[in-house]
């Protein structure tokens, strides 16, 4: 790979896979800069923004869509990796696009791990706002049920909204339903734990970051993403609560 058209590609494939795994817009542009310093690329100029990477080096212009986004934070530290080896002429460009390769391919936590994780982190919370044992017990099994649901909403247009909305949903009946048939503690607890796995933290935090950085634009889009996802989340559990209430077993709003 010696052409410019296939080094202007490699610096995309690199932006592209940040993106797509949640990295911060200023990480981006900064590993582009650090891969065209290694490349010998005298002038390049890129425009980061979390769905689209808009990239210029030597009069050749270069524009991705992303239409897929997730957070992987191994994916986003061998992608640094890479560039930093890049700039230290440690790697040629054919072994820098095979190793992009790999890391795009490298797989996720497993979703047993993932299942595990997203229960704990829920009755974690739950004991956090003054749960028992026994509403911390709940809320781990409640953990379980709505991570098993989630992943089928994962290849659907806005499945990361319907996720929340369903997560949320969820929650609140499957606290107020098993609080009906066996008195446990606090249903409030466990709800407000089951959900708080739904917010996303680090969109926000991203969305702090890239606007100390200066990029306004990305920061703002973060920010109304992880607003939106919440609001979905809330929404979720207003509607199962309404729903418990109407049954007979449930708090009435």
């Amino acid at each position: 790979m010696d052409t410019e058209k296939q080094k202007l590609n490699l610096l995309c494939d690199a932006a592209q896979l940040l993106l797509e795994n949640g990295s911060e817009t200023y990480r981006v542009e900064e590993t582009a800069q650090r891969m065209a310093k290694g490349l010998n690329i005298e002038y390049v100029n890129i425009a980061a923004l979390p769905t689209t990477v808009f990239l210029e080096a030597d009069g050749r212009a270069c524009v991705r869509r992303i239409s897929r986004r997730g957070t992987n934070s191994q994916r986003i530290a061998m992608v640094n990796e890479i560039s930093r080896r890049i700039e230290r002429g440690e790697m040629t460009p054919d072994t820098a696009k095979a190793e992009l390769e790999r890391a795009r391919r490298m797989p996720g936590f497993s979703q047993r791990t993932i299942l595990f994780a997203y229960a704990l982190a829920a009755a974690s919370f739950c004991l956090l706002f003054g749960g028992d044992a026994g509403t911390v017990a709940v809320t781990f099994v409640i953990g379980l049920l709505v991570q098993a649901v989630l992943p089928l909403f994962a290849q659907i247009p806005m499945g990361a909204l319907f996720a929340n909305f369903v997560g949320g949903l969820m929650t609140a009946i499957l606290a107020q339903g098993i609080h009906a048939f066996i008195p446990y503690g606090s249903a409030n607890a466990a709800i407000i734990g089951g959900i708080m796995p739904l917010l996303s933290g680090l969109a926000m935090t991203t969305a702090v970051r890239d606007t100390v950085y200066g990029d306004l634009i990305s920061g703002m889009t973060r920010a109304l993403e992880a607003l939106l996802l919440a609001v979905a989340a809330a929404l979720g559990v207003y509607v199962g609560l309404k729903f418990a209430a109407m049954m007979g077993g449930g708090i009435a709003l």
